[in-house]
């Protein structure tokens, strides 16, 4: 068996032993109600909840609102209530990529029980209310726009080489067979020249999901990185989007935005601590 054989041998175990439920779904044109699922537009608030401010008490907009009840073949996700993302408007759309978890230009939100008196009226009223960024705030969104969310069936969605748990098994198995101390993806590159171990994705572009595996345009901001290794759950995700040569969605140049929190954390309900990344090409 060649090196190369060997190396696709060992990135083939690995893709088939590292399973996740997922949802996918894809954005359609035209809002939906303050109770459903959504990209952008207005969310649902309870009547005692101000609008969600930043760290410099300007308004936040809403990035993404999840109906859970979609979510039950997600067995970790809540099944009942609201989740919700909302971002800072400025021009890294509310992140912090050296302190990513630190929910001051973002948030994420959980309303386990939903008041159905609510109205959106009154929810706007708040929005109206809170302070607003100044200056033109039109590049410091990634939203074109409001839409509804439609979701496909959940199904099992296998492990990406992306996920630096996948280099992570990788690399244990082929220091143990070849007795070397390999650390990083680049140290096997540079040993080995070999670059095309792992299979293509299964999945195509847009990568709008709810669990299973991340996509990233750069790189898992998880790597190498002790304080967030153990948000080991993909919460949600949104792609950049194109519809009719028109952008619905558009991270810089291309890119994609994850979420990341702590499988105990999301089981205890606890959005804390959660990862807010996205980068682009």
């Amino acid at each position: 068996m060649s090196e190369l054989e060997l190396a696709r041998q060992i990135a083939g175990e690995v893709v088939e032993r590292n399973t996740e439920p997922v949802l996918r779904f894809t954005l359609e044109q035209g809002e939906p109600g303050i109770f459903e699922s959504k990209v952008g537009g207005t969310p649902y608030l309870p009547r005692d909840m101000a609008w969600p401010l930043d760290s410099n008490g300007r308004g936040m907009r809403l990035l993404a609102q999840v109906d859970c009840a979609a979510l039950e073949g997600l067995s970790d996700f809540p099944h009942g209530g609201l989740l919700q993302f909302f971002f800072g408007l400025d021009d890294l759309f509310g992140a912090d990529f050296d302190n990513s978890t630190a929910q001051k230009d973002f948030r994420v939100l959980y309303h386990e029980t939903v008041d159905s008196t609510v109205t959106a009226s009154e929810v706007q009223a708040k929005e109206a209310e809170a302070p607003q960024p100044e200056g033109d705030t039109r590049f410091h969104t990634p939203l074109f726009g409001a839409y509804g969310i439609r979701f496909a069936p959940a199904e099992v969605q296998h492990i990406n080489s992306q996920d630096f748990r996948a280099w992570d098994q990788f690399l244990a198995k082929w220091n143990e067979l070849h007795g070397t101390d390999l650390k990083t993806q680049w140290d096997y590159y540079r040993a080995t020249k070999i670059n095309k171990e792992f299979p293509a994705p299964r999945e195509k572009a847009p990568f709008h999901q709810l669990g299973g595996y991340p996509y990233f345009t750069q790189e898992d901001p998880r790597i190498n990185d002790g304080e967030l290794a153990n948000l080991d759950v993909l919460l949600f995700q949104l792609d950049s989007d194109m519809q009719d040569r028109k952008d619905l969605v558009l991270w810089g140049d291309c890119g994609v935005c994850n979420f990341f929190i702590n499988r105990e954390a999301l089981r205890r309900r606890d959005f804390s601590r959660v990862c807010y990344n996205w980068d682009c090409c």
